[in-house]
């Protein structure tokens, strides 16, 4: 079963045609507007044969939510969010899973930037807590620059509990918190892992802390205390695709 999500801007639209123009299922123009990547753009929809719509600047906004629109946004199916047991399954078919967890974040910003970084980064599955973490809306989608329509998600009901069942399948669960004693240089990503990011302004519950095997941290050696919690995460999974490097090429 597939839902309906939106996704808005040129870049985004046109990434989801590039590589998988059958999720598209209408995309909407503003009238009047026109410009050579819109046309480019339009050539491609047309071409996908996806049904095309003119409509109104203050339609598309009430479809992004956002006046910041580029006059362009597109109806998207996106495959339902995995269960649980769906999650353990598909984790079971890749030999090294990466597998980013978002506790609590609540930025739509955030998250779609945490997406797009996992996307670039090759984060097998994103796991967020249900009713813990934004859901996927047209800001999400804008931001990932349409990775959020590429990434496999999974809604967990109960994040301790998958935590246990992860490290039953062998895989091994990383905590970010400004208070560990390890540098996140000095541990191994080479092996199945999960790292876990926790809110912005809260970090990691302490409940799920506890059931992490490692916690790393970032050192800050300027003045500022912490980094946005998408620039840690891309910093994080950046680490691991230098560590991984040597055997994925």
């Amino acid at each position: 079963m597939n839902e309906k999500v939106y996704i808005y801007g040129i870049n985004a639209v046109f990434d989801v045609l590039k590589y998988k123009p059958e999720q598209l299922i209408e995309v909407f123009l503003k009238d009047g507007v026109s410009n050579k990547r819109l046309n480019k753009l339009i050539d491609l929809i047309q071409h996908h044969q996806i049904l095309l719509t003119r409509v109104s600047g203050k339609k598309i906004e009430q479809i992004t939510g956002t006046p910041k629109n580029q006059g362009i946004a597109a109806a998207v199916k996106q495959p339902t969010n995995l269960d649980s047991k769906s999650a353990l399954n598909f984790i079971e078919t890749i030999d090294t899973p990466l597998i980013l967890i978002l506790d609590g974040l609540q930025d739509p910003r955030n998250v779609g930037a945490c997406l797009r970084t996992a996307n670039a980064s090759g984060v097998d599955l994103i796991v967020i807590p249900r009713n813990r973490t934004v859901k996927n809306t047209p800001v999400v989608s804008k931001v990932s620059a349409g990775a959020s329509v590429f990434m496999q998600i999974a809604e967990i009901p109960n994040l301790v509990r998958f935590l246990k069942e992860l490290k039953k399948q062998g895989v091994w669960v990383f905590g970010t918190s400004d208070q560990a004693n390890s540098n996140y240089w000095e541990a191994d990503y080479t092996c199945p892992m999960a790292i876990i990011v926790g809110s912005e302004g809260k970090g990691m519950r302490s409940l799920t802390a506890k059931h992490c095997d490692y916690m790393v941290s970032i050192p800050m050696i300027g003045q500022i205390e912490s980094l946005n919690v998408s620039v840690a995460t891309g910093v994080l999974l950046y680490e691991v695709v230098r560590q991984r490097s040597s055997y994925l090429v």
